[in-house]
């Protein structure tokens, strides 16, 4: 799997997401921790929003 070639955009990603992590380890993490919490809200609401819709 890992011997498949890749493209340029997959090694800039990866680059930029290693360099974050190894610059800025803890805002990195509170970053993405606050990423999973915002889409987490996103989709409660969003449920509701439906749950309203439909009822």
């Amino acid at each position: 799997m890992l011997s498949t070639p890749r493209g340029l955009l997959f090694w800039l990603v990866l680059i930029i997401l290693l360099f974050l992590i190894a610059i800025a380890p803890v805002q990195t993490a509170h970053t993405l921790i606050d990423l999973s919490h915002g889409i987490g809200k996103f989709f409660t609401g969003l449920k509701k929003f439906i749950e309203t819709l439909s009822a």
